[in-house]
């Protein structure tokens, strides 16, 4: 019996064994599957990208830098090895706004276009890297876009940036620090901002001539009249508040100006909403952030008008006429003071603060010209 028991246990005992064996070398199959997949994925992921040269390109990539995720949207034609950057307004708007049919048209035909969503803006990710979000920052960002561009489409392509709003800031900014300048062909300034204490004065000033005048005119007298009021009780010096209170004023008189065409930014949005797939949800909460975060103040006291002598670039200065929250002034200011012996400014007279949705034809004539010219 005790022998019997002793070879029935080898029994289960070699049994067991061929079955652990059998399923080690399952998982041994297994685990040398996995590896091999993983170790394909590895070699795959080291290959270099693959990058859409053609003339109806649409590449979408992320910058990482700093903590944030910047989305970049490249479409048209980069087989002309030339590239648009558009430094957006905001902070914290976004770069889709302008994407429209007609740029896609008439200057992504030619030329490829860099749909750039600063940190905090548009559809770009990562933390809010409160710290990170600054002048500074964000200057260092837009280098490094045109790093990742030339890096990917080629060290010898041509590339301009184009800053509008708080883009024109930031653009500036790039422009006068170290030697930034040496890697664009040339600088376009469209109803930007390079001096905010500047800005503030000029637009108090446009909405009390101008106000003046359509009240003389009998036209919106009963709008523009707490315009005035207030612009007389708020002299100069201005606090974060009151400047804000002046874009929202700068924002309505817009509106009052029989010679405007009119650009509506919901409006827009709801055309576009499905067919473009703006990233309403992203768009909004980055806003919220960077409309509500403490840099705004040191913002407020920036200029770049002692700096811009430092500008040799060709620029191309495009201003609407009626354009309360960035008056051509600014233009002015930055055409008599930059070095650059290769500058133009144009003036439209049917757009007010949206130089590239009010006058499209004359934007991109212009911005067309401006680059073929300087690529």
């Amino acid at each position: 019996m005790r022998q019997e028991k002793l070879i029935l246990f080898k029994r289960t005992i070699a049994q067991r064994k061929y079955a652990f064996q059998k399923t080690y070398s399952k998982c041994s199959q297994f685990v040398r599957l996995i590896s091999s997949i993983l170790f394909l994925g590895y070699i795959v992921s080291c290959q270099k990208e693959k990058i859409s040269i053609g003339t109806n390109v649409s590449d979408t990539f992320y910058l990482d830098n700093a903590g944030a995720s910047m989305r970049i949207l490249i479409e048209g034609n980069t087989l002309s090895h030339t590239f648009l950057i558009i430094v957006h307004g905001g902070p914290g708007t976004g770069s889709s706004f302008y994407n429209t049919d007609y740029i896609s048209q008439n200057i992504e035909d030619k030329y490829a276009v860099v749909y750039w969503d600063q940190r905090n803006s548009g559809a770009s990710q990562g933390n809010s890297n409160g710290n990170n979000l600054n002048l500074t920052q964000m200057t260092d960002d837009l280098k490094k876009v045109i790093q990742v561009i030339k890096s990917r489409y080629g060290t010898d392509g041509a590339v301009f940036i184009l800053g509008h709003s708080f883009g024109g800031l930031l653009a500036t900014s790039f422009m006068t620090s170290g030697n930034n300048q040496s890697m664009v062909k040339g600088w376009i300034f469209v109803d930007g901002s390079h001096n905010y204490p500047l800005n503030d004065t000029l637009t108090r000033q446009m909405l009390q001539t101008t106000g003046q005048q359509q009240i003389d005119l009998n036209k919106n007298a009963d709008k523009w009249s707490p315009i005035l009021t207030w612009c007389n009780a708020h002299p100069g010096n201005f606090t974060l508040a009151e400047s804000d209170q002046l874009a929202t004023f700068a924002t309505s008189a817009e509106t009052y100006m029989d010679e405007v065409n009119q650009f509506d930014y919901l409006t827009y949005i709801k055309e576009h909403l499905f067919s473009d797939n703006l990233t309403l949800t992203a768009l909004l909460f980055n806003h919220l952030y960077s409309e509500n975060a403490t840099f705004n103040n040191e913002l407020a006291k920036t200029e770049f008008s002692s700096t811009l002598y430092k500008v040799i670039k060709p620029t191309l200065i495009l201003f609407g006429q009626y354009d309360f929250i960035c008056p051509k002034g600014l233009g002015d200011d930055v055409f008599k003071r930059i070095s650059s012996p290769q500058k133009r400014m144009v003036i439209s007279t049917v757009s007010g603060y949206n130089f590239m949705f009010q006058d499209e034809g004359l934007f991109c004539y212009e911005v067309n010209n401006f680059i073929q010219q300087f690529k």
